[in-house]
């Protein structure tokens, strides 16, 4: 529970203090002891225990790859309308993506994690070695199916106590779209989705039941896929005549993985080759690496 704690907590203390506000040369007002509203929180959160193993479970086992978390989105918006959230649907242009809002006025508070799974990471549920449930298929081997589930629970316990205290604010569901392949939250800054938003409340699943928060590693990446261009020719009869577009990636990935020695431990660079040829008679006349 110390990630629901942590997100109310912070959200409490942004609404407190514009509650509190005061003009600029008027009179202070004493400080406000939020102890006593943090603790109204945690029970809100702790009588929807069952609600967030749902939502946990739920996600867990729709398991859809990037750009595809339709039954996930359908679910959790759904869930969130029944709430009394607006939703609006197909953000920055991408089906998947949504942004679901209750209240109005500051602070503007934004709740986001990510839905979408891994190709082949399917996995029965508390099992400890690997054992998939449908074999090839996708899963949630990120954790990627419990994040709403503190988001959505965390903000139910936060409207309740805003609607009981009068507290001004607004919160704003998102999700991580296709977070895999970096893709979702650029589209939906360019698109001017958190214009306006105070401060954005991002979780994501850790190990051993350790909770962070702060500024987190890992913001900086990029996606790129190189592509090379050759001459084909039949790899039996005149192999001579081709130029290998393949051998161009092969040679790149040669190069960057002695590059690699000389980079910081925190730097990491994966890839894959994403197209090396048709069949091996042919010489690739093109191939690409991600």
């Amino acid at each position: 529970m110390h990630k629901f704690a942590h997100l109310l907590a912070m959200g409490i203390t942004l609404m407190a203090l514009t509650a509190g506000a005061q003009p600029v040369g008027s009179v202070a007002t004493p400080v406000v002891d939020n102890a006593p509203l943090k603790a109204l929180a945690v029970q809100g959160v702790q009588s929807r225990q069952k609600l967030a193993q749902v939502i946990n479970d739920t996600l867990f086992s729709y398991g859809e790859l990037a750009f595809q978390e339709v039954e996930s989105s359908r679910y959790l918006t759904a869930l969130l309308e029944e709430h009394g959230f607006s939703v609006q649907r197909g953000v920055a242009g991408m089906p998947t993506a949504w942004v679901a809002r209750w209240g109005q006025g500051k602070p503007v508070i934004a709740l986001g994690s990510d839905i979408d799974a891994l190709p082949r990471a399917s996995q029965k549920p508390g099992v400890a070695y690997r054992e998939p449930l449908v074999a090839d298929a996708p899963g949630h081997g990120e954790g990627h199916n419990s994040g709403q589930a503190v988001n959505i629970v965390a903000a139910l316990a936060l409207k309740d106590l805003m609607q009981r205290e009068k507290l001004p604010g607004t919160l704003l569901l998102w999700p991580g779209v296709a977070e895999e392949l970096l893709a979702g939250k650029p589209f939906m800054v360019r698109d001017g989705v958190f214009n306006g938003v105070d401060v954005v409340l991002y979780n994501h699943v850790s190990n051993n039941l350790r909770t962070t928060w702060g500024q987190a590693d890992g913001t900086g990446m990029l996606s790129v896929e190189y592509t090379f261009t050759g001459r084909s020719a039949h790899s039996a009869l005149l192999p001579w005549r081709g130029r290998s577009a393949l051998d161009a990636v092969e040679l790149m990935n040669v190069g960057w993985n002695y590059r690699r020695e000389h980079l910081r431990p925190e730097q990491r660079s994966h890839y894959v080759i994403s197209n090396g040829g048709d069949q091996p008679n042919v010489v690739p006349d093109t191939a690409s690496v991600w």
